[in-house]
């Protein structure tokens, strides 16, 4: 998005001028699209999760950036339960979680989130909880950022992590914790290489700094840890402490010595600016979009009350453009073939390629089963297995997200295409970022039972529309019920348990390979629940993707079979009345088109 010249209007108020015109223009409808349009420009959804292991100050962070103590801190409490918190005119919080299979949502108070989110009050998650939505109304999360902490990744090597990194594809940012106690341990620097390969932001926030002297030189450390690995990001040295002293006494040289604001900043500029310039764009799209539609009604209305036959041929013009976009809204249009062939093959494909890697993974710890020798080895092939199952079941919904894009690319093609009668320009849609649209679905809490799966679970966290845990999504991220079994499936543990248990130096051989035999059916169990969650997770996201595009390009037909209805309404009565009224209408239809072409001009320069 290029800068607006100093008084020049925004897009922002552009769009809304837009949809002040179609109110006046009796097109409700697409002034409400505007309207959906205009918000998201104001506020789009930007997801950032605070990561780290247990007891480093992720939640006091949190609290920090917020303003005001929204997540349980204390000596004795753990977080245990991915919160959530975004920005609501009113403090509220949802528990969201499973019993018996039911999926519940219990509304608390605020004050009584640590009952539910730490070891404390919910040991081990015995209440199910798969995540707590928490709205504040926070000046800092006005602005459309969605803060997640989560549950500390216990050694950065367990679940936890490879659910983590399974979930960054979808997320627009990370803030990595780790407090100025000790430097960098290599599973945090591994999880840093790894999670700058898939995740569009990362920084890393030093915490603590107020309680340890030598924090300077633990960050040193780890400026060399990272430098040495290639890791290049943002290193902030924060105190959540001095922060949140310095906002109850309101003194600002405190609040510049906690150096918070620099990690906001870089929130802001490296993070919120880029997601704002991509709803920017979409925006400004799809406000565009709504202007070609109703020019080419006008256009068509004002040809059709033109004198002789050049109306007679303009009113024709406008029945076969009714007669083939009624045609385009049935089941046997191209269109509609073309979405449920698509979605069909990308199902196939994403469900074949899922299968095939557990098959390779399943090959590839027979192998190093059969050759491990120390317990140590055990361990390090448990959390290994857990990173590689995750990052391909990432890559299984990342594939079907890129799926739909494509889909729906080859369908505003084809509609391009069809002889409508009119201007083609009128059927355009705007280009919607995969990205935002897995974003948004996560976050909407008014998303239809069929795509709660997307915000449930690892994916707990962005699944936006659309998916191993929100972090358990971290949704909306990975589908809630993959995160949790690669989390915390009894399977997986087993293999853990029996890993760690492993003295093969003091075991006989045939106590050695009855073990190795009992890993690898352990592994295979574990493979096998993977594959059968995940693919009913597919065949959801499936159904929701076929479901969407039909709707979408369903409902843009509609807005166009009323703007050449209703045009072709108001030209039959205009060529009932006299040549001077038919002038008048001319010249107040030449106004309509002039203002809209001249707001479209306007967004084209700010876009």
């Amino acid at each position: 998005m290029s800068e607006p010249a100093a008084g020049a209007p925004t897009a922002d108020a552009l769009i809304v001028e837009l949809g002040k015109l179609l109110q006046q223009l009796d097109r409700s409808d697409l002034a409400q699209r505007a309207t959906v349009a205009a918000a998201r420009l104001r506020r789009p959804s930007t997801i950032v999760c605070v990561v780290g292991e247990f007891k480093q100050g992720k939640s006091s962070l949190v609290n920090a950036l917020l303003g005001s103590q929204v997540c349980p801190v204390d000596d004795d409490l753990a977080t245990s339960a991915i919160t959530l918190v975004r920005y609501g005119e009113q403090p509220g919080a949802v528990v969201r979680r499973k019993v018996d299979g039911k999926d519940l949502s219990d509304p608390i108070p605020v004050a009584d989130l640590g009952s539910w989110v730490s070891e404390v009050g919910n040991p081990k998650n015995h209440k199910g909880v798969e995540r707590v939505e928490v709205t504040v109304p926070s000046p800092f999360l006005k602005q459309g950022l969605v803060i997640v902490d989560t549950p500390g990744m216990g050694g950065l090597g367990a679940g936890h992590a490879a659910a983590t990194l399974g979930f960054l594809p979808f997320a627009d940012g990370l803030i990595f914790v780790s407090d100025a106690s000790a430097e960098l341990s290599q599973p945090e620097v591994d999880f840093l290489r790894r999670a700058i390969e898939l995740c569009p932001s990362v920084m890393f926030a030093q915490t603590k700094t107020d309680l340890f002297a030598n924090w300077q030189k633990i960050l040193e450390l780890n400026k060399g840890h990272l430098a040495r690995q290639g890791v290049d990001i943002p290193i902030v040295p924060v105190s959540s402490s001095l922060r949140t002293a310095a906002l109850s006494r309101k003194d600002r040289e405190l609040n510049d010595a906690s150096r918070v604001p620099e990690l906001v900043q870089r929130l802001g500029a490296d993070v919120v600016a880029p997601a704002k310039a991509n709803a920017a764009a979409r925006s400004v799209a799809d406000a565009r979009a709504i202007i070609a539609q109703v020019d080419a009604g006008y256009r068509a209305e004002k040809a059709a009350i033109a004198d002789g036959a050049a109306g007679t041929d303009g009113m024709a013009t406008i029945e076969r453009a009714k007669a083939r976009i009624e045609y385009l809204r049935g089941p046997a249009a191209k269109w509609s073939v073309l979405v449920g062939d698509k979605v069909t093959d990308l199902s196939n494909q994403v469900t074949f390629k899922l299968r095939g890697s557990m098959r390779e993974i399943q090959r590839m710890m027979d192998e190093r089963i059969e050759v491990l020798s120390k317990g140590d080895e055990w361990d390090e092939l448990a959390r290994y297995l857990q990173t590689v199952v995750s990052d391909e079941v990432a890559s299984a919904f990342v594939a079907l997200e890129e799926g739909r894009a494509a889909v729906r690319a080859q369908v505003v093609e084809l509609l391009q295409d069809e002889e409508i009668g009119t201007d083609t320009h009128s059927l355009r849609v705007a280009n919607v970022s995969i990205a935002d649209m897995w974003q948004g679905k996560s976050l909407d809490p008014s998303m239809s039972a069929g795509k709660k799966a997307w915000s449930t679970g690892i994916t707990g966290l962005r699944g936006a529309q659309g998916g191993v845990m929100m972090f358990g999504m971290m949704g909306s991220f990975l589908p809630t019920a993959a995160g949790v079994l690669i989390m915390s499936n009894p399977v997986l543990l087993g293999v853990g348990a029996l890993f760690g248990s492993m003295g093969l130096v003091e075991d006989r051989k045939r106590k050695v390979a009855a073990r190795r035999q009992a890993a690898r059916t352990q592994v295979r169990q574990f493979l096998d629940d993977v594959q059968f969650e995940v693919n009913n997770q597919i065949g959801s996201s499936v159904r929701d993707i076929q479901r969407d595009l039909r709707d979408e390009f369903g409902e843009r037909l509609a807005e166009l079979l009323r703007t050449f209805t209703e045009a072709a309404q108001r030209a039959q009565a205009e060529v009932q009345k006299s040549q001077g009224d038919r002038q008048a209408r001319a010249k107040q239809l030449d106004v309509v088109l002039q203002k809209l072409a001249q707001v479209d001009a306007a967004l084209e320069k700010v876009g």
